[in-house]
């Protein structure tokens, strides 16, 4: 008899058989009796009812392990189980046949076959606390391992339709049959799992708990690999590495000097006779008051009143960030984790998510703004020549302390929660990577490396501006003096990005954009990393802003006529929703030939940051109108101050919330809808704690180093006259 097959059907069949027998005992004719004095002594009949269910429980129980023991010991001889693992084991069926409750509480939290496996459900997380929970005085704990099972399957070929049957698959059973309800999606389980639970004692080891599941498919009789990727019992205590303690030091120490930096600097305030104190303040008293708290968030809500200043960017900013969450709300996901994954197939097919789908084009507007505030800056310099060496060390100190401090802040969320998928999300999603590769962020070269390797994948933006940055110093030295020159390199830097694009897309046979339909990591990764990630596909968008800049700086009060004026504006209009929305039938899976492909691929950033640039000229030459109005509403200065931390940080927040989940989070649009906006606020405040700890201090030391270094040659001069 095969008793392991017999057990799932047995334990439902135990409490089945009890309700029945309950239920036939409520039906039953009872016998007259005559009421005496000692009726008042007789049970309760529902209490009669739940001894008799305790009896038939305990009769099941008692049978079930009495054919799976004799089975249970043999193997474990068989497959050479370690001798603490075999004793618990034993220990545990001894359990279930004396119904006691630690045991059954060890097979409740097991997983289940999942309801809706036809749909999409083909993930069963049990329940990790009721199993961690529990506790064998003198014995062991419960230890949760997640159980992965993956069907057979050929070889996977590179690009196939999410959509299509593996072909091999093709009329091997009777197309009504539930077989071919599972194989018609086999695409998927490429990557995805069939995955459930088991709650098993402390004392077996992965190695343990692997032989016992190979053994249990072996004698099911279905050849599906089963493995286990992860076990995990309560720990009371946890040990931090040195790189780790290192950092809470740094941490504490930020803390603590900005606490006293706020106290000192509210104490000044408040003394000070004059609203300008600290313009008098000597430079290390400065350098104390870069750290206040305070002071950085007086900054922060400052209004926009500069004269200079281009205030529609704070709006754009703001909205193109919030378009950013969106994206990686549905991107930065662990599919283990939710169910109904069939949904996710059907969300694809709507038009109005391709604002997702093809959510590529929205990183486009950063580096157009980028563009357009650097020549911006330069042409409203006093300095006819450029100070390379300032220019590029600026750079690195404003982007490279935030940066670092979330990498290290990044080492230490693992031990801010738990769950079920909590490594495979968290610890080996995010910490394990920045171990092995947090030196390519400091580089700025982390674009260049293999996606699954990345340290904070969404960051390949900053290298790529960071790069793109640097290269414009061939446009901005001239740029003052010979305009004409400037340009020129302008439009041959252009030029390259686009032939480069073109080569590159033709050489690895690209599609034009990451098609939905194509939705294995392996295949998003190829084209991610050779078709977005890298710097000179984004040189046309930074191109055209750089133009934009200049343009801004040079032409005052530049007159539209209003025919012009609804022309462009409809022109961008239709310019924008053409390469956003264009790409709908692609992503249903009619890719276009390697012409049309090329084509899309190289004009596309040209002509979303074309339809910005009209956008950014009319505006700021007073031809904007209410769209002005809205982009330079003062609520969006401070939260576009903040868009870089939001950057930065908003995929920790998402991808935290998913590795803690303890059940199953459904597909669909009104899910990822609450996630959005859970998302968008956690990480503006995530980001003002650590725009005020990390960031804003060392902006304002720049001011102030810079400031001190400026006023030592006038004082110089002033000594030299006296």
């Amino acid at each position: 008899m095969n008793y392991v097959k017999t057990a799932e059907v047995i334990f439902p069949s135990m409490v089945l058989l009890s309700i029945i027998i309950i239920s036939k005992t409520e039906a039953m004719p009872r016998v007259s009796q005559n009421v005496t004095v000692e009726s008042k002594f007789e049970e309760d009949p529902s209490v009669t009812k739940w001894k008799e269910a305790d009896k038939v429980a305990r009769k099941f129980s008692g049978l079930l392990v009495k054919n799976i023991l004799p089975f249970a010991v043999r193997s474990f001889e068989d497959i050479d189980l370690s001798t603490p693992c075999s004793r618990s084991l034993i220990k545990f069926l001894t359990g279930v046949k004396q119904l006691k409750l630690w045991a059954f509480k060890m097979l409740d939290s097991s997983g289940k076959i999942p309801n809706g496996l036809f749909m999409g459900n083909i993930n069963s997380l049990g329940d990790y606390d009721e199993c961690i929970e529990t506790v064998v005085p003198g014995y062991f704990q419960g230890q949760y391992c997640l159980l992965d099972v993956s069907p057979p399957l050929p070889d996977r070929r590179p690009f196939s339709s999410s959509d299509s049957m593996i072909r091999e698959f093709i009329n091997i059973t009777d197309p009504e049959s539930a077989t071919a309800g599972f194989l018609r999606f086999g695409n998927y389980y490429y990557h995805l799992k069939f995955r459930s639970s088991i709650c098993v004692p402390s004392t077996c080891s992965i190695e343990d708990i692997q032989k016992v599941v190979e053994k249990a498919v072996e004698q099911i009789g279905i050849e599906f690999a089963v493995t286990v990727p992860n076990c995990e019992i309560k720990t009371e205590t946890f040990f931090l590495s040195n790189s780790e303690i290192a950092i809470l030091i740094i941490f504490g120490l930020l803390m603590l000097l900005g606490v006293a930096a706020t106290i000192i600097d509210i104490w000044l305030k408040l003394s000070a006779k004059e609203e300008f104190y600290q313009a008098k303040l000597g430079v290390p008293l400065k350098c104390l008051i870069c750290f206040s708290f305070y002071t950085n968030t007086v900054r922060l809500l400052k209004k926009d009143d500069s004269k200079d200043s281009i205030k529609i960017f704070h709006g754009m900013k703001v909205i193109t960030m919030l378009w950013v969450i969106l994206n990686h709300t549905y991107y930065y996901i662990n599919y283990q984790a939710f169910s109904g994954l069939l949904n996710a197939r059907e969300i694809g097919k709507e038009i109005a998510f391709q604002l997702i789908a093809n959510g590529f084009l929205n990183v486009e507007t950063f580096f157009f703004i980028s563009a357009v505030l650097v020549s911006y800056g330069v042409m409203k310099m006093k300095e006819e020549k450029i100070n390379v060496f300032l220019f590029i060390f600026r750079r690195f100190w404003r982007l490279t302390p935030p940066f670092m401090f979330v990498i290290a802040a990044v080492f230490l969320v693992p031990y801010l929660g738990s769950g079920p998928v909590w490594k495979e999300t968290v610890v080996q999603g995010l910490s394990d990577k920045c171990k092995m590769t947090w030196w390519a962020n400091l580089l700025y070269i982390n674009n260049f490396l293999p996606s699954p390797e990345m340290c904070l994948q969404w960051t390949w933006y900053i290298p790529v501006d960071t790069h793109l940055y640097f290269l414009s110093l061939l446009v901005l030295i001239p740029l003052k003096k010979n305009p004409k020159l400037a340009f020129m390199i302008n439009g041959v830097i252009f030029i390259c990005g686009i032939v480069a694009t073109a080569i590159n897309h033709v050489h690895y046979s690209l599609h034009p954009t990451a098609i939905y339909v194509y939705n294995n990591p392996d295949d998003i990764n190829y084209f991610i990393e050779r078709g977005y990630f890298r710097t000179y596909l984004h040189c046309s968008a930074y191109c055209v802003g750089l133009v934009v800049g200049y343009l801004l700086a040079t032409k005052k009060n530049f007159c539209v006529p209003l025919i012009f004026n609804l022309t462009g504006w409809l022109t961008a209009f239709v310019l924008a929703l053409s390469v956003l929305y264009g790409v709908y039938d692609w992503n249903q899976g009619n890719v276009p030939g390697i012409a049309v492909s090329t084509l899309y691929t190289c004009t596309n950033k040209l002509v979303w940051s074309l339809a910005l640039a009209w956008v950014t000229f009319s505006c700021v030459m007073g031809n904007g109108g209410f769209v002005t109005t809205i982009l330079s509403w003062q609520a969006f200065v401070p939260f576009g101050r903040l868009t870089y931390m939001a950057y930065l940080v908003h995929p920790i927040i998402q991808m935290t919330y998913i590795g803690s989940t303890r059940t199953m989070i459904r597909t669909d649009h009104r899910t990822f809808v609450f996630m959005y906006f859970g998302n968008v606020v956690m990480a503006f405040m995530c980001a003002y704690v650590f725009s005020l700890l990390f960031e804003s201090p060392f902006m304002a030391l720049e001011k102030v180093f810079f400031n001190a270094v400026k006023r030592q040659p006038r004082q110089k001069i002033r000594n030299s006259k006296m």
